[in-house]
């Protein structure tokens, strides 16, 4: 968040300035996924000719669920969970804090019931003392009538977040994609794409940032960040990962002008 917070400075004005320019998508959507560009040697991702028009404005930090097998996997593997710190204990319910504890402790007893629990959700339940993970916000969805498409944008930060309070080897992007074909399932879409924005100004002198934005296909990232799935599941995930982009080049190439890139949030007046 701050002055230069990614969603209010260019999430949201270039999303919203596509829309404008077009509502049902049609003249800027396939474009837009055109642009997203993968590291050198990776196959090239089918993107179809007919996506179908936008259901929907564009919809910021839109509420994800991942799937009951990650959830699973989670439960299943305490020894690969790290306990959040005491000021996040405290927030939760004494009979949630006593179940976690011993889920983590290895309790066999306490492992089913968790896993019974999840199973017989139809709905996930995001206050369950057995979920551990939670909602994932997207940046911005693009939903139409048979494509999920969820942008994961970024500006001054170093790239995909690691803050994640229970398995902290689950790239940021990589988390978006797993939960976009979930949606895509659940709303019965047939197709699912995720692409990555960021300030090209900042990746392009910064090699740090640019291993990070790499770093997101690295078959070490991908095993990490998926470990319920196999290695044939996650290629045929990470397939539906088109890349990465900039702002600059979305403004430039779907003429929408540069006024489009706000510099800062004016602060509140108090």
């Amino acid at each position: 968040m701050g002055k230069f917070d990614s969603s209010l400075t260019r999430v949201q004005p270039v999303f919203k300035a596509l829309y404008w320019q077009d509502t049902t998508g049609e003249a800027w959507l396939r474009r837009l996924l055109g642009m997203a560009q993968r590291e050198a040697g990776a196959e090239t991702v089918a993107v179809p000719a007919a996506l179908g028009y936008l259901a929907a404005p564009p919809q910021f930090e839109f509420p994800a669920n991942p799937p009951k097998d990650c959830l699973e996997w989670l439960i299943t593997h305490p020894q690969a969970l790290v306990s959040p710190p005491e000021n996040e204990w405290r927030k939760w319910s004494a009979r949630t804090q006593e179940k976690r504890k011993a889920l983590l402790a290895g309790d066999p007893a306490i492992q089913a019931e968790a896993i019974a629990e999840l199973q017989k959700r139809s709905r996930l339940s995001q206050r369950a003392w057995w979920r551990f993970e939670g909602v994932t916000y997207v940046d911005c969805a693009l939903l139409t009538e048979t494509t999920v498409i969820f942008v994961e944008g970024k500006r001054t930060e170093m790239g995909p977040s690691k803050r994640v309070l229970w398995y902290p080897g689950r790239n940021q992007v990589l988390r978006v994609l797993d939960c976009a074909a979930t949606h895509a399932q659940r709303t019965h879409r047939k197709h699912y794409f995720v692409i990555l924005v960021v300030e090209e100004g900042l990746v392009r002198g910064d090699p740090i940032r640019q291993a990070e934005i790499e770093g997101v296909t690295w078959p070490s990232t991908v095993r990490d960040s998926l470990p319920h799935l196999t290695d044939e599941e996650r290629t045929a995930l990470l397939s539906h990962y088109l890349g990465v982009t900039t702002w600059q080049a979305i403004v430039t190439d779907l003429d929408l002008g540069n006024e489009v890139l706000v510099d800062d949030v004016a602060p509140l007046e108090i």
